[in-house]
Formats: structure tokens, sequence, C-alpha cells
């Protein structure tokens, strides 16, 4: 018995499973024929049992049930199934239809006539297909988008959603919507009264409709002939407009027979005017107004009978006065309308511009951390030229020293630490300098240094000059070319002089502190620098006592700080 049950479980679940999947598999196939073949999906959709299907291919089958219908262009009368579509789709966003399924929120309000929240969920639909770069359904939502915005008079922002429509549908080389929304793009340019960019709009929906759709061809026709009307060239509309009437389709019958009679009217050919006028007053369309405004008109005074009159006058009011008050609530509707779009278009423009600050927020602390990467490249590698300097400088002064007494030997031996870090690089540089000064103070010490001026110094023409300006007591300014000389006489017989200067000062020597050096190896005393320099002794003295302080960090006697300077 237990086998049996166990048998009949298993039995069960296989056929659970299989259904399952065959019922996924025919929606799958409704919604990949909903394109090619509306009608035929939706008889396919039709024929599926609801009952049988899971909970999660029965919210499949609601939002087949709103596609296909949209698909099938069947009027939506209510949004109870649209709703519940939406709710199931944003709660279960790993199926990927919830984009799609606000699109169909937006067609649905459409069709019941509630545009302010068609438009939102346009609008959110859009906001949800610019994040997954689905390009078609971002172009049927701008064409929708447009085509609301239209009927709503906001012709400048219809405008901006079909121009992007027409952009992605020459992206996706879809011939068949590039001309449709090239149409639209030139009828809602005629509403706003851009008579030569919409005329150039037809023109190219006429070209595309030649080769893809040549029953259009009239209509573009048609609205190229209301342009001319429009802009005075009543010949060329008239010209258009003559074959269109008996050839265009019925749905397009009544736009025709409104400009028709308009264009006829005004060209003067009364009897064919009478005629499309009268023939509009009996249909259902919006045009009626229009026909029993050319029956009326003075030009048609002597073919309109008298018994025709009143009746004419009096339907006409009728029409009129409903006009006036489907107007006056559609004027109130579109102030509504308006009002929520603007709302949603601020909020769009400040989530942009939050999401714009985040993004140079990002951008900033990125080159922040950039910054920081070089700025400590920089140190790691100043740091290691300033090591590879020192290490010169040491070299240099053993090896003077070494000449200038041949039984001293240096003891200067240093183990640097590898350059891992600024901080340890910085107490290398710090030991280095440290053993610099005090190898120059033993040089000293060792009374080895030479008191003579260089015969390179004594024998040059800046040397005589400077003689001059001591004997004539005269000052030296700051820009007097006689620096400049100076500085190229010392360093040809001292060639590292400014440079263990620099090392020995942390790369923070003065020009003045500089000029004060060169004088020092120039041989000229504290006194002589007072009236060449232009400054007071004690001036003189504390700059001395200055730079000897920032070199080795303490005081030493003026005689002892010369020498060093004669020695670098």
């Amino acid at each position: 018995m237990t086998i049996r049950i166990l048998i009949l479980l298993i039995f069960s679940l296989t056929f659970i499973c299989c259904t399952d999947k065959s019922s996924n598999i025919r929606l799958s196939r409704v919604e990949n024929l909903s394109s090619e073949s509306p009608k035929e999906a939706w008889d396919s959709l039709s024929a599926i049992n609801y009952d049988y299907l899971s909970d999660a291919d029965k919210h499949y089958y609601d939002f087949l049930s709103v596609k296909v219908a949209d698909k099938a262009y069947l009027i939506h009368s209510s949004d109870s199934l649209i709703l519940k579509v939406i709710d199931f789709e944003s709660k279960h966003q790993k199926y990927g239809r919830y984009p799609e399924a606000l699109y169909y929120g937006g067609r649905v309000y459409s069709d019941i006539g509630d545009y302010p929240t068609a438009l939102k969920y346009f609008q959110q639909a859009l906001d949800r297909a610019e994040t997954t770069n689905d390009l078609k359904l971002k172009n049927r939502i701008l064409s929708q988008t447009g085509r609301l915005l239209n009927s709503l008079r906001l012709y400048e922002k219809a405008i901006s959603y079909i121009t992007k429509a027409v952009q992605i549908d020459s992206i996706l080389n879809d011939s068949l919507n590039y001309m449709y929304d090239t149409q639209l793009l030139g009828a809602i340019n005629l509403h706003a009264k851009q008579y030569n960019v919409a005329e150039s709009n037809f023109r190219l929906a006429r070209k595309l409709a030649l080769k893809i759709s040549p029953e259009d061809v009239l209509q573009q026709d048609m609205y190229l002939s209301a342009i001319k009307y429009y802009t005075g060239d009543l010949d060329s509309a008239l010209l258009l407009i003559r074959p269109i009437i008996n050839n265009i389709n019925t749905i397009d019958r009544n736009n025709a027979l409104a400009y028709a009679s308009s264009i006829y009217l005004r060209c003067g050919i009364i009897d064919t005017a009478y005629m499309y006028a009268k023939e509009l007053i009996n249909t259902d369309s919006y045009n009626k107004e229009l026909g029993y405004r050319i029956l009326l008109s003075p030009q048609l005074k002597d073919i309109i009978s008298p018994d025709s009159l009143y009746p004419y006058i009096t339907r006409s009011f009728s029409i009129i006065e409903d006009q006036f008050n489907q107007h006056s609530t559609q004027e109130a509707f579109l102030q509504n309308s308006f009002y929520n779009y603007q709302i949603h278009e601020q909020k769009h423009i400040k989530a942009i511009k939050k999401n714009n600050i985040f993004k140079q927020v990002i951008v900033f602390m990125i080159i922040m951390v950039l910054g920081l990467i070089v700025f400590i490249l920089f140190l790691k590698n100043r740091n290691k030229t300033n090591l590879l300097k020192l290490h010169e400088a040491l070299s240099n002064l053993k090896t003077l020293r070494a000449s200038l007494n041949p039984d001293t030997t240096p003891n200067i031996s240093i183990e640097t630490k590898p350059l891992s870090s600024p901080i340890i690089q910085e107490s290398n540089i710090h030991q280095l300098k440290k053993q610099l000064q005090e190898e120059l103070l033993a040089l000293q010490q060792s009374c080895t240094i030479s008191k003579d001026i260089s015969p390179i110094i004594l024998r040059s023409q800046a040397y005589a000059k400077l003689q001059s300006y001591v004997s004539t007591q005269k000052i030296i300014v700051e820009n007097n070319p006689l620096w400049k000389e100076l500085d190229l006489i010392v360093t040809k017989c001292s060639p590292n002089f400014k440079y263990h200067l620099q090392l020995l000062t942390g790369g923070k020597l003065k020009d003045s502190d500089y000029h004060i050096a060169l004088l020092i190896k120039c041989g000229i005393t504290p006194t002589q620098m007072t009236f060449l320099i232009g400054k007071t002794k004690g001036t003189i003295s504390y700059r001395r006592e200055n730079l000897c302080f920032r070199i080795f960090e303490k005081k030493l006697g003026s005689k002892t700080f010369d020498n060093i300077i004669f020695s670098l």
C-alpha cells in the first residue's frame, strides 16, 4: 500500500512539473508570436486554460493578456488587470518584465483617458529602460510619450521625445517605425506651426513609404497638401489633394475631406468644397464642425437653399456648444496633466543632479587618491635623490680630506636602511646630513684647509669688478649681473659649492644667503659686506649666523664658519 502511494505521488509530481513546463513554453511562444501576429497570439493565449496554470504562470498569463491585447490594437477599458500585473512585477523584478509592465500601464491609462496617470507610468518605464539599455522598449516608450504630449498640446516636449525615437529607429535599422515616427514628428511640427520642418519630415516619411509601404504615400501627400494650404501655396495644395480623396484609406478619409473642403473653398471651387463639406457633416468625426462652418460660409450662400440653412445653423450651434463644454473640461484636464508632468520633470531633474553630484564626489575622491599616490611617489623619489646627493657629498669630502692630509683616514660609515617609506628615508637623510656636518667640522678642525682665495677667482674679471665695488664702496643690487658672474667663477673653481650649500640647508638656500656665501668665498670681510650689500653690520652678522645655524643647527665662530665656506 505504501509503495502504491509513493508511486502515485511521484507520478503526480512529474505530471505537475511537466504541466508547468509545458504551460510556460506555450506562454513563451505566445509572447514571441505577439509581435509578428498579434491576432494569432491572442487566439493562442485564449486557448490556454488559466485554471491549470501555476501561480507564476498565471501572473505571466496576466502580463501577456495586456501585452497581446495592446499589440492587437484592442482598446483597454479597465485598469484592474494592469494594476495587478504592475504590483506583481514590481515585487518580482527578477523576471525582467517590470519596465514593460509600466509601459503597458501607460498604454492602458492612455486608452482610458487618464493622461496624467499614463504619463506617470510612461516616465517610470522610461527611467527603468534607461538603466537596462533596452532600445526597443525605450523606442516604444518615447513614441507613445510623444503622442501623449502631442494630445496634451505640449508640442515642444513631444518633439524632443519623438526626435529621440527617430534616432533609435535609425540605430535599430527599423525602417517601418522610422517612417511612422518621422510622420508623427511631421504632424507635431505641423501642429506647432513649424511648417518648414514639418515639410522636411513628411518628405522623408514619403521617401521611406515608397520603399516599404506604398499605401502610406497618400497620407504623406495629404499632410504635404495641408502644409501648402497653411503657407498659402494653394496651387500646390490643390495639386496634391486631388488624387487623395478617392484613394486614401477609410481611417484617414475624414482628415482628407477636411483638408480638401478647406482647400477647394479657398481656391474658389465652390461646388467641390460644398460636396466634401456635406459629406463631412454626415460622418462621426471631430471634423463635423468644420463641415458646417464651410457650408455656412459666405462663399456658399448661393448654393445653400434657405430650407437647409436653418437646420445647418441649429446643428452647428449644438456642435459648437458641445465642443465648448468638451474643450472647457479638456482645458482643465490639460492644465492638470501639465502640472503633473512638470512635477515629474522636476523630480527627474533632481534625480539627475543628485546622480551627477554623486559621480562628481567619486571622481573627486579618485583624483585625491591619485594625487596622494603621486605625492608619495614624489616624496620617495625626492628623498632617494637627496640620499644619493648626500652620499656623493660625503664621498667628495672624504676625497678632499684625504688629499689634504694623507695620514688621516676618514672614519665615515653609515648603514642606510632600505628605502621603504618616506619616514625611513627622512631618517636616512637626517643621518647623512649629520655626518656631512660632522665631516665638515672635522675637516675644519684638522687645520688643513687652505685660506687662500683660488687663483681662478683672483684672475677673473668678476673678481676685478668686485674689488672695484669694494674700493668705491658701492652697493651691488639684487639684479646686478655681477652676482651671476661671481656664481659662474666660483662654480668653476668649486663645482659643488652651491650644490653642497643646498644639501646642507635642506634645499632652502635663499638668494641673499647665497650672495653672502659667494662674498665669503671671494675673501670679502663682514665690514666690506655692509656697503656691498647695503645692510648694517648687525644685519650682516645676523644673516651669517642664521645661515650657519641652518647648516649646522648650532652657532659657530665667524672664523670657523668662513673656513668651512672656503672648504666647500
